[in-house]
């Protein structure tokens, strides 16, 4: 009997607007049988013993059926990616063509439109050299089970004859950390036993060089607890074991390794979502096949009951659509809905999220409890948590005694509720822009220190750059301030450090030598060093581009006061004195300008830095001379409507807004965009007119003032996969799409409300439709933001400010005409709605 919650309805979880998340991680129990037995094996030596009727090897009917449901699900949800874990037992046991044949099915079935990547997870012991090469040959990547040395590893890993297993992994992970095999190491993974030395155990696996480390705290519950864990009482055993290993690790000058649980903590703290089950409100989106087919949840649930994991469904006739419908993944994709009363009252549950799932549950009561490690989890996440305060502080303190100062930034509650308002103005959006600035600086510096601490071979010449960075910002703060500010910087340096972070190849630290070069250049001052050239061009952000041979990969700035030169393979560019002009080699940024009554807005037209607007798939290209000239007379007509009729959106446009980027015309209307990691950025197709460009500068620069201000006050919760209706979309939004929407549209509806006194005739009633349609738009969706249970204790303040806003909108009359027009666009895109979400 399952003692999943009997209350969960999902029925009344979607009429709510929850939304399930799709699975992306599927782990394939290739093989049911192990060659160790592991005395803290969940599988084997706990609640739950189904493995001993089911098929010991996956079948081919199987591994066809399972491809196939996977496949079927990436192309129904549109996944990019998705993650195959071939699992056991020991999966080296079902051989090696079985494996070759079931990644070949996975990869043929699913297609190229999604990446499939493929793990696999091993006691070693069978690992060796025919494995490799095939792994080589397929990619697919592998972590190996490590407890430490010899005598820790072999309390727990041996075989049924008692024989330990530390010899022959060893000699495994001799060759996976080979030159020939290293890229397919993904990592170690220790089960904490509490009778090592966690230092001991911790440079034991370091001295295999892992590119990460995952500690695992034993399966136990309060009916059966892990060793060492006495239920109901306060000790702190596992805490004790993990924070001396993160000491060491975190206070080390060049991290040595990525340990998830720490990383996960760590993010956590710092605002953002889990990828683990051991902690955090992420909807855990894994799913488990095994051997007979059978789907399951996470196997680590064997450790709570027998049949804990079972769903009754097989791969043979129903789809992973059928899993995400059922209340027992339902719990565990609610987040903080399917938590106990007392872990939503404890102040660290958005980190901790009640602990691994498995660890919750309770003879009678099910999982409806706190972790068993519950004392545990909390001072361990409070001892990372007070370190890393202190350490940000300690960084902070040095940072403003360094070049380029940093200030604390602040929102005071006045110009919270005028942004709340939809407005703010010019000094507030100011305030936001300086944010935006310190934001830049701090990612350009992290760009430094994790290409360091990563080991990049590029480590030492992005020293070099930064320094040069460093030397143009003592003498011209200004100039540095400029090529920080501009948009696509942001976007690069956070890419950059994720990448960095996540071992990938393609990360470009060396790019920071194309900012210094920038800044030299705009200063005049005398400098020579190599930037990194794409195909051959070589991009200086905020200036333009330099176009050589595509075979060239690197050039040389050679600056001057007088004159720039970029050179590569006896090819030289010169840089016009006006860099925004064109030349020979050299593409310049060109700008567009407009002044009204005595207020003036400068955009620089970025149609050429690859990073201008991450995530569009509709970018433009290079404008032509014509194209400008056709952005520039809108611009001005723009411009003068803004400043004469909305000139606090003036105010705001010219503060927050740079850069322009181009944008593809879609087939019908136009196209817009901006992107939190761009901030200063608008992308936009060419506009029909004057009043179409107005409107849409007023749009974007409500996302920017939003966007902004969520990196200084977190609104919304952590995802909890519900989605909602957005009058303005054709798919259902999550809760912080939705607050951006209706921002955006909030300040959309206050346009057409002060344009609609300036028309007259048919244009008067269009205004008036425009105003009517997105008050009540905006209104709508920020009624279901405040009854989402989704918004943090600002967010909610702040939604009730745009809520008074919009409340006081009401009362403009708005002819009986406009009104119907309105209703009828509305009524029509609801019904659309509904045909494609249901």
């Amino acid at each position: 009997m399952h003692e999943w919650p009997s209350t969960l309805d999902i029925g009344e979880l979607m009429a709510g607007g929850w939304r399930p998340t799709p699975f992306r991680q599927f782990i394939l129990k290739i093989h049911s049988r192990c060659d160790l037995a592991c005395k803290y094996c969940y599988m084997y030596e706990m609640a739950d013993s189904s493995w001993q009727t089911r098929p010991k090897q996956m079948s081919r009917e199987t591994f066809a059926a399972t491809a196939s449901r996977i496949a079927q699900h990436a192309h129904r949800h549109g996944l990019a990616n998705v993650e195959i874990i071939l699992h056991g037992g020991e999966p080296l046991l079902a051989g090696r063509e079985a494996i070759r044949e079931l990644v070949t099915l996975v990869r043929s079935a699913v297609g190229p439109a999604t990446r499939t990547a493929v793990g696999l997870q091993t006691n070693g012991t069978l690992l060796d050299l025919p494995y490799l090469r095939l792994f080589d040959e397929l990619g697919v990547r592998v972590g190996v089970s490590l407890d430490g040395d010899e005598t820790m590893h072999d309390r727990g890993r041996r075989r049924a004859n008692g024989q330990g297993s530390h010899a022959d992994v060893l000699r495994a992970l001799g060759l996976l950390g080979s030159p020939a095999f290293r890229h397919l190491f993904s990592g170690l993974l220790c089960t904490i036993d509490l009778r090592n030395d966690p230092i001991g155990a911790y440079e034991a696996l370091l001295a295999f060089d892992p590119p990460a480390v995952d500690f695992l705290l034993p399966h136990g519950n309060w009916s059966a607890p892990p060793p060492g864990r006495t239920p109901d009482t306060e000790a702190t055993p596992y805490a004790d074991w993990l924070i001396p290993i993160f000491d060491r690790w975190y206070a080390a000058p060049r991290r040595p390794t990525w340990i998830r649980m720490f990383n996960e903590i760590i993010h956590g703290l710092l605002g953002g979502s889990s990828s683990s089950e051991q902690i955090g409100l992420s909807p855990a989106a894994m799913v488990v096949v095994e051997t007979d087919g059978g789907i399951e949840q996470s196997d680590a649930l064997k450790s709570a009951y027998p049949g804990a994991p079972e769903t009754g469904l097989h791969v043979a006739r129903d789809s992973f659509d059928d899993v995400l419908l059922l209340p027992s993944v339902a719990a565990r994709q609610i987040g903080e809905a399917a938590l106990s009363p007392t872990c939503r009252a404890c102040p660290v549950s958005r980190v901790c999220g009640g602990g691994h799932y498995a660890h919750r549950y309770r003879s009678g009561h099910g999982f409806a409890n706190p972790s068993v490690y519950s004392p545990d989890l909390l001072r361990l996440i409070g001892h990372i948590k007070r370190t890393v305060e202190a350490d940000l502080s300690a960084r902070s303190k040095r940072q403003r005694k360094g070049t380029m100062n940093l200030r604390e930034h602040r929102i005071a509650a006045g110009t919270f509720s005028e942004l709340a308002a939809g407005g703010g103005g010019g000094p507030a959006v100011a305030e936001l822009s300086a944010a935006q600035h310190s934001k830049h600086v701090l990612l350009v510096r992290g760009v430094l220190e994790t290409a360091r601490a990563s080991g990049h071979p590029d480590g030492a010449a992005t020293r070099r750059a930064y320094d040069l960075l460093a030397t143009v910002q003592r003498r011209y703060p200004g100039v540095v301030d400029a090529v920080l500010r501009h948009p696509s910087v942001g976007a690069w340096a956070r890419r950059t450090v994720k990448m960095l972070v996540a071992g990938d190849g393609d990360a470009a630290p060396g790019q920071l030598a194309a900012l210094a070069a920038a800044a030299a250049i705009r200063s005049g001052t005398a400098c020579e060093i190599d930037v990194p050239a794409v195909e051959g061009v070589v991009t200086l952000p905020s200036l333009g581009q330099a176009v050589l041979p595509p075979t060239v990969s690197a050039a040389t700035v050679e600056c001057g006061p007088d004159d720039t030169e970029i050179t590569a393979d006896g090819i030289i560019v010169r840089i016009p004195r006006d860099p925004r002009q064109d030349a020979p080699g050299w593409r310049g940024l060109r700008s567009l300008s407009s002044e009204a009554d005595g207020m003036s807005l400068r955009l620089v037209i970025d149609d050429l830095d690859p990073y201008r607007m991450p995530g569009t798939g509709n970018i433009g290209g290079r404008l032509t001379e014509a194209e400008t000239e056709r952005w520039q007379s809108a611009l001005h007509g723009a411009w003068d409507l803004l400043v004469r009729h909305h000139r606090v959106v003036a105010e705001e446009v010219a503060t927050a807004i740079t850069v322009l980027t181009p944008l593809v015309a879609p087939a019908r209307g136009q196209s817009s965009s901006s992107s939190r990691e761009t901030f200063g950025c608008v992308a936009l197709s060419t506009p029909p007119d004057a009043s179409s460009l107005a409107v849409t500068l007023t749009h974007e620069t409500q996302h920017a003032k939003l966007s902004a201000l969520l990196d200084l006050v977190p609104l919304t919760l952590p995802d909890d996969g519900s989605r909602h209706y957005a009058p303005w979309r054709e798919d259902p939004r999550p809760v912080p799409g939705l607050l951006q929407g209706a921002y955006a549209f909030l300040g959309v509806a206050g346009f057409w409300m002060r344009q609609r006194g300036l028309e007259s005739g048919e244009a008067a009633l269009r205004a008036h439709a425009e105003f009517y349609q997105w008050r009540e738009a905006s209104r709508l969706v920020t009624g279901t933001l405040l009854g989402s249970g989704r918004l943090t204790p600002a967010g909610e303040s702040f939604t009730a400010g745009m809520a008074r806003r919009l409340d006081g909108w009401s009362r403009e009359s708005v002819p009986a005409r406009a009104r119907a027009m309105s209703r009828e666009r509305s009524d029509d895109h609801r019904a659309r709605w509904l045909r494609r979400n249901g």
